[in-house]
């Protein structure tokens, strides 16, 4: 039986474990970066960053004068609520500083007097209030579908019973509208909430801090969760869900409107918030068992919708899974940038050779050693004797001789620590929209070199680097695929059609910023940048340990030279931020932490 775990436990276990086994005493939150899950700073931090009452006057005022004043219909199924969870959920809702919405509760429990009657004396009270009264529970998935069918709004937001809204959400979201109107799908940050039983405070926690739109992400897990929003008429034109989704509806609902949607945006503000409690997935996944399935059921569905082949398999944490892609096609060149040392080159393709079985591939050595390093090699060898210029000059010479569909870019002190590499790569890449993916890199002795790039207003950073190959990182992140702005240049692999479309490697630059900016162009394209876990690429090299976590100090592969010359290729790029990495995130730091 898989075992899993909430994500919420896993991540509180594994920092128990980096603090007694990684920092010295009393040195921890000095040395190891603390993310915002756990950040002890978090509740300052979003007190600071509440409306002030003068603010949302202002927006009640503002609201009236919108250009655009679409309605939101909040659907709320009900079922054996709690009467005080049912006056703070309805009453965060009809305190909205945007008054043009309805909201819709299905009351699923109509057996329950006490709740009956606190339903109509809502609806007595304000006339947005609408009622479905369900001759008993059909399960999640029909009940929320009894409530859209009873929203009258241009948009379906789906709330749950138990949790609460600040007064600005709605607001923050036809702001969004009225930028631009072609947005069909919107969520926000959230946090876990719990309540003092005596004074009824609730303490924050646990922040959610998410990226702008990632389908592959959305493949591994539902990192949208709430306030998922969505155009009503989107939802008219999705297949009618049943009661197989119970546990993950609203996954399946997001997942598939996503794909039909014209744009989606994630409003980077914590405005929902999510209640702990013992029917919460987010501390207890026995709660909801048959989620597992329903989560499954909603990849399957991605999977055959955008025509993937590929198993989903368990990444050991409740519900967020990972694919392994079959029956891959299309030839590969491995491109190396070989060393000036032939026994290095020669320990390199004995190895990879040996080690990758991938049928349709060849080998393209550039440097002076190749020719001696390969003798005697059964696999396909090409030889490029370009030894003058940067690495991208060598290595834009190396693909100007391949003749794969795909270049994979090495140098030959790599080595796979994972089956099937190329296959996996090529599978991801080779998905509709996809323009480079890269692998899970890591230093000598399983330290994180690289699992992906942000390109921010302050720097441009390896994300992860110095955590331990199996520390999960913030919202498990190194356990799922990821959307990226950029990745490294070590184990990349895009397609040699995009690779010539956009120009190749820029020769001017001579570390890693040259492949996060020919990322960028390939971004300007409109194609993806993906890190994928499921791969794992060892190199040849050792880590800074003394300042492991200072990406001012442990990056030195990032240049204030190359990043000079970014800037001057793309002037204004950085300034718009990186939509992966979450605005409220310190810019200059690359473990998620809170700014």
């Amino acid at each position: 039986m898989e075992r899993v775990d909430s994500p919420i436990n896993l991540v509180r276990r594994t920092y128990g474990f980096v603090k007694r086994h990684l920092a010295a005493p009393g040195d921890l939150p000095d040395s190891f970066p603390i993310d915002a899950w756990t950040a002890p700073s978090y509740p300052a931090w979003f007190g600071h960053h509440l409306r002030s009452e003068s603010e949302l006057v202002e927006q009640r005022h503002r609201a009236s004068s919108l250009a655009y004043r679409p309605c939101f219909s909040i659907v709320v199924p009900l079922y054996r609520t709690p009467l005080d969870f049912l006056d703070v959920m309805a009453e965060s809702v009809l305190s909205q500083t945007y008054d043009n919405l309805e909201l819709v509760l299905v009351n699923a429990s109509p057996e329950r007097g006490e709740l009956a009657a606190a339903v109509d004396a809502l609806r007595a009270r304000d006339g947005r209030v609408r009622v479905v009264t369900l001759d008993a529970n059909h399960g999640i998935t029909e009940n929320t579908n009894r409530g859209i069918e009873a929203a009258s709004g241009d948009f379906c937001c789906f709330l749950d019973h138990d949790d609460y809204i600040d007064p600005d959400l709605l607001f923050e979201y036809a702001g969004a509208l009225n930028a631009d109107g072609t947005i069909d799908v919107l969520y926000c940050d959230e946090d876990l909430v719990e309540q003092d039983p005596d004074t009824g405070e609730f303490r924050h926690m646990n922040p959610l801090f998410k990226p702008q739109y990632s389908p592959e992400l959305l493949l591994c897990k539902n990192y949208a969760i709430h306030l998922m929003t969505i155009r009503r008429s989107l939802i008219g034109s999705m297949p009618t869900p049943d009661a197989r989704f119970d546990g993950s509806q609203d996954f399946n609902m997001i997942a598939w409107c996503t794909e039909h949607a014209r744009h989606v945006r994630g409003v980077q503000r914590v405005m929902y918030h999510w209640r702990i409690s013992t029917n919460s997935t987010a501390t207890n996944p026995d709660s909801k068992p048959y989620s597992l399935r329903s989560c499954r059921l909603t990849i399957q569905g991605q999977l055959e919708r955008r025509d993937i082949d590929a198993d989903i398999i368990g990444s050991g944490i409740f519900n967020l899974h990972d694919l392994w892609f079959r029956n891959v096609c299309g030839s590969v060149s491995v491109v190396v940038d070989c060393s000036d040392d032939p026994k290095t080159t020669r320990q390199f393709v004995e190895t990879f050779c040996q080690s990758d079985a991938y049928a349709n591939m060849e080998l393209v050595l550039v440097g002076r050693t190749g020719a001696q390093a390969s003798e005697g090699i059964p696999a396909r060898v090409r030889l490029v004797d370009a030894c003058s210029g940067t690495r991208y000059a060598r290595l834009n010479a190396g693909a100007a001789a391949a003749t794969g569909d795909y270049l994979l870019f090495l140098d030959d002190r790599c080595l796979f620590m994972t089956p099937e590499p190329i296959e996996q790569l090529v599978g991801m890449c080779s998905m509709a929209g996809v323009g480079a993916v890269a692998p899970k890199v890591l230093y000598r002795g399983g330290v994180n070199k690289c699992y992906g790039v942000a390109v921010t207003r302050r720097r441009i950073m390896p994300l992860y680097r110095g955590y331990d190959d199996d520390f999960p990182g913030y919202e498990c992140n190194l356990r799922s695929f990821q959307d990226v702005s950029a990745l490294g240049l070590q184990g990349l692999l895009t397609s040699r059609m995009s690779f010539e479309a956009v120009g190749g490697f820029d020769e001017a630059f001579s570390d890693e910023t040259g492949a996060a900016e020919y990322c960028v162009r390939l971004r300007e394209t409109g194609m993806r940048m993906v890190s994928m876990c499921t791969v794992k690429l060892e190199v040849a090299e050792t880590p800074n340990l003394g300042r492991r976590y200072d990406n001012a100090f442990n990056a030195p592969d990032y240049s204030a030279a190359g990043l000079e010359l970014f800037d001057g290729r793309h002037p204004s790029l950085r300034t718009l931020g990186d939509p992966f990495l979450n605005d409220n995130l310190d810019q200059g730091s690359s473990y998620m932490q809170v700014s």
